[in-house]
């Protein structure tokens, strides 16, 4: 897949927010301006860790050893793929908790 973005003299063009690991922009005309803002490196590309977590039984409190070294985000799923909302503590840079308001089982997505 080619990441080659072609403007004629006289055309406007706006990107923003591309998520992709290389570009590259072909101006057929000097006299075309080009603006390019917020491009981010894809995680492959930026070596950015994730984990995801199962809790199999249902529990209000989830203990995650997650090894990341960082404090990430943190998006909750019951085992019904519905994303639901718990407070979340670090302990560290690799441990964080949940805390549900009810027993839960499901899955924490960290980035």
């Amino acid at each position: 897949m080619s990441n080659i973005i072609e403007i004629s003299s006289g055309q406007s063009v706006s990107i923003k927010g591309v998520s992709t690991a290389t570009s590259s922009i072909k101006i057929k005309e000097p006299s075309t301006a080009v603006s390019i803002t917020g491009v981010i490196a894809s995680a492959s590309a930026s070596g950015d860790k994730t984990f995801t977590f199962t809790q199999s039984s249902a529990s209000a409190t989830w203990n995650i050893n997650h090894n990341l070294g960082k404090k990430p985000s943190v998006s909750i799923a019951d085992s019904a793929d519905t994303l639901i909302h718990g407070a979340v503590s670090y302990t560290d840079l690799n441990n964080l908790t949940i805390s549900l308001s009810a027993p839960t089982s499901g899955s924490a997505y960290l980035n």
